[in-house]
């Protein structure tokens, strides 16, 4: 315990100085028989050297370093030399001094005046601001500096002088232990306790910007530090005895001091000690390990951040690696509950620290989903936002609860790195009409095909097709063939053996001709399904749509010629066959590129809608009535075989994002 209490004393900058300070009076006083050194030019060494050389090193370079200091060492310097001028023999010496000090007078000078808070740090005279300071600094530190005026005047009016060599050697020792001082290990402090600092101490907790963000003054000593490192602290004004834990947030350099955000996360259970109340402190080795894994830092994603909404949350993306993306799964916890959002955007923002000082992050934007049900297989919209700087996780869904389920539930896809199924009811998809929408190769015909075979097995099933791709697709199926005009329409929804009729469209235009025959089957079917519905044998039917914009399309994208009037009415009717047809069972999958060349009276009736990738204004506007905004702006960047869902058969009650690629 003595020991410790004297080691703590060599380091105090009090007690360092004035033991040094009368080895050196000492020393004087047994070979010259003064206490003090005379006045007398020869004895500079002391007054403007090693007394300078001591308190720099103890007092100013640790606080302090910058032209400022540079400009404080040498002026009075120079007003000393200025005043010698005449003592020294070699003028020549003289001049080559009091050049060198006006330089790094000068430098420094220009430094600061060349400095522009206003600009960029990467604007020229800011550079080459920024390069002469480090010039003036490097050799007008007063380590440095004043060192050199103590062996300039040693060496010349004493050195050679036998009587004083012994004199000289002690001297050049005392100076040269003043030089081994470690000023990052100095203390104020006199007496140690049982909260003194010790070396994982890294700052003080100077402010707080929320209920759970820290902002922390570094110590001058503290060691180098990164995001996402692991701390601990005892925050005074909670009043408790518990020791809480976060993490490196943040790293700024303020007016020469560093500065990091600390955001908590927990209470620290496991590595617990004593510490200084509002001190921060680094973890290590084995403690900084379980701390990473009991946090999750590697799952952290960021903090929510002002202008978060209930449905939809704003946060600092702020990631140990760099993977995060559209439609991934987030998580967080208000209370005992966990909450689930889904990335939907990105953007690069600047935060500007101090003059010119610039911070780049990056604002991303969360649509709420809302708490998991595992028994509904859906979400639960929560009905609240969140409160700034609540930590933000990746989602782990393995852990939740996903009950077996049979058709007519089926699985499109899951949501983007996660286990959480997107389940769509097949009869209500069909009864109140589904449209699947986006740009060619981005993944709906694939996953039509994938629906009428769920369908087939207890839905007749009729596709008109223009591509010539769907008997080849389902080939290993019971198929019809059917004539353009349904001919055998009515023999093939009477035969329970062939579930799956295909009538295959040669031409590709919406002609007159066409769209005629298109009406008349969807009147033979329409009768078909209303005469089993009055005979108290409903039926399921499902159209299949293909290229639904040369079947069903908009007034202004009739391609016929010679009576418009004629083909707008006919799309008129074939149109009020869609709609009346669902009290039937007659319902449709309407599969189009883009919504702009489809009937919207027809589009307006599909109550689910499955959009992949798509670019067209006419779809954003459409489509932002059934999704918002936040969705309808994802759209352009949505992958191959990622979908946006939602409507009336989903099961989730919030549009979402998923991936349908199946799994193998």
């Amino acid at each position: 315990m003595i020991l410790k209490k004297v080691k703590l004393l060599l380091k105090n900058r009090i007690v360092l100085f004035f033991g040094f300070f009368t080895a050196i009076l000492l020393l004087n006083f047994f070979s010259t028989g003064m206490l003090f050194p005379t006045t007398e030019t020869k004895d500079l060494w002391f007054y403007s050297g090693i007394f300078m050389v001591l308190f720099t090193i103890l007092f100013i370079e640790p606080y302090y370093s910058s032209p400022k200091n540079v400009i404080t060492n040498t002026v009075p310097l120079i007003l000393v030399f200025l005043a010698i001028k005449n003592d020294i023999a070699d003028q020549t010496q003289w001049w080559v001094i009091i050049s060198v000090l006006i330089t790094l007078l000068v430098v420094s000078v220009i430094a600061m005046m060349l400095d522009d808070k206003n600009s960029s740090p990467t604007a020229f005279r800011n550079k080459l601001s920024e390069r002469l300071k480090n010039i003036a600094i490097f050799f007008g530190k007063g380590k440095r500096l004043y060192s050199a005026i103590f062996l300039y005047f040693l060496l010349v009016y004493y050195v050679g002088q036998n009587d004083l060599n012994w004199y000289v050697f002690c001297l050049l020792v005392i100076w040269a232990f003043i030089l081994l001082i470690d000023q990052n290990d100095l203390t104020n402090a006199f007496v140690g306790s049982k909260k003194e600092k010790d070396k994982s101490a890294i700052g003080q907790i100077f402010g707080i910007e929320s209920q759970k963000m820290f902002l922390v003054k570094l110590f001058n000593d503290s060691r180098s530090l990164k995001k996402f490192d692991v701390v601990k602290f005892n925050y005074s004004m909670r009043n408790t005895q518990k020791t809480y834990t976060g993490v490196v947030f943040d790293h700024h350099l303020l007016n020469q001091e560093q500065w990091i955000k600390v955001l908590w996360l927990g209470e620290c259970k496991t590595y617990t000690k004593h510490l200084i109340d509002d001190t921060v402190y680094i973890t290590s080795g084995e403690e900084k390990n379980d701390l990473l894994q009991e946090l999750e830092i590697d799952n952290f994603a960021g903090v929510v951040v002002e202008g978060s909404e209930i449905g939809k949350i704003k946060f600092e993306y702020s990631k140990k690696e760099d993977n995060l993306q559209e439609g991934d799964l987030l998580e967080l916890k208000v209370g005992d509950m966990r909450l689930f959002y889904q990335v939907v955007s990105g953007t690069t923002n600047k935060e500007h620290l101090e003059a010119r000082n610039e911070s780049g992050f990056i604002i991303g934007e969360a649509v709420q989903l809302g708490e998991w049900r595992g028994n509904e297989l859906s979400f639960n919209k929560f009905g609240w936002v969140p409160q700034i700087n609540t930590p933000i996780f990746m989602a782990k869904t393995a852990d939740l609860d996903v009950p077996k389920y049979s058709l007519p539930d089926y699985k499109l896809g899951n949501i983007p790195g996660t286990t959480l199924p997107s389940i769509i009811n097949l009869d209500e998809a069909i009864s109140h009409h589904t449209a699947l929408l986006g740009i060619t190769g981005s993944g709906k015909s694939h996953l039509a095909r994938e629906i009428v075979r769920e369908l087939s097995s207890n839905t007749k099933v009729i596709i008109v097709d223009f591509t010539g791709e769907w008997a080849r697709e389902l080939d290993d199926l019971s198929i019809e063939n059917m004539a353009v005009g349904g001919g055998n329409i009515d023999d093939f929804l009477k035969d329970e053996s062939k579930p799956i009729g295909i009538i295959t469209v040669p031409d590709m235009s919406n002609t007159e001709d066409i769209l005629d025959q298109t009406q008349k089957l969807f009147e033979r079917v329409f009768n078909f399904a209303k005469q089993k519905y009055q005979d108290d044998e409903p039926c399921k039917i499902a159209l299949v749509l293909e290229e639904a914009h040369t079947i069903t399309p908009e007034a202004n994208f009739l391609g016929v010629g010679g009576d418009f009037g004629k083909a707008k009415a006919i799309i008129s009717k074939m149109s009020q066959i869609a709609l009346q047809g669902r009290k039937y069972g007659v319902g449709m999958l309407v599969i189009a590129q883009r919504t702009a060349n489809v009937s919207k009276t027809v589009l307006t009736q599909c109550n689910t809608v499955i959009c992949f990738q798509a670019y067209d204004e006419t779809s954003f506007n459409f489509l932002g009535n059934y999704v918002g905004k936040s969705f309808v702006e994802a759209l352009p960047n949505l992958k191959q075989y990622h979908a946006i869902v939602t409507g009336k058969a989903v099961r989730s009650n919030m549009p979402m994002i998923i991936d349908l690629t199946k799994e193998p």
